[in-house]
């Protein structure tokens, strides 16, 4: 008999420690999904100022596309090299063309030439750093946008070749 109560001891004391190794299992689970759940929440909250500032960012390719193909001056082939003086001033704010090569900014060719500016609307703005010049023959046309809205920033970068 005495055997037989030595042994319930003993077996109460397993259980215990059974337990608690459980008990420490299920905390550690749960300490990892509070953590994931933490960092998705954080990210999560961002999305919508990453939306805005891309927008941001797509709606200066679009104003600089818009310029270079429909804003044409009479004569010239491309509307990017005279984008300063058709935009307004509240649109393009610190609006420079800068030639970067052989005829540069004139507005009839318009072969070599950056432009940059910046816009700002709604809270938003975005800076555009247009380039256009000749490579291998034939011209390369591309359009780096940065978008910002509150903390983020967003940037898209398009190009083409004549």
């Amino acid at each position: 008999m005495c055997n037989k109560s030595m042994l319930n001891h003993h077996q109460r004391g397993v259980s215990l420690v059974v337990t608690f190794l459980i008990m420490t299992i299920m905390l550690s689970i749960v300490l990892s999904v509070s953590i994931i759940l933490v960092s998705q929440i954080k990210v999560i909250r961002n999305i919508g100022s990453s939306v805005s500032a891309f927008y941001a960012a797509e709606t200066g390719n679009e104003k600089t596309l818009y310029f270079d193909r429909k804003q044409v001056p009479p004569g010239g082939n491309r509307g990017l090299c005279n984008l300063c003086n058709a935009c307004t001033s509240d649109d393009c704010m610190g609006c420079t063309a800068v030639p970067t090569g052989p005829h540069g900014c004139d507005t009839d060719s318009c072969l070599n030439c950056r432009v940059i500016y910046v816009s700002v609307f709604d809270g938003r703005s975005y800076l555009v750093d247009a380039n256009v010049e000749v490579k291998s023959g034939s011209n390369v046309f591309t359009v780096n946008s940065r978008g910002l809205y509150k903390d983020t920033a967003r940037a898209l970068e398009i190009s083409s070749s004549d």
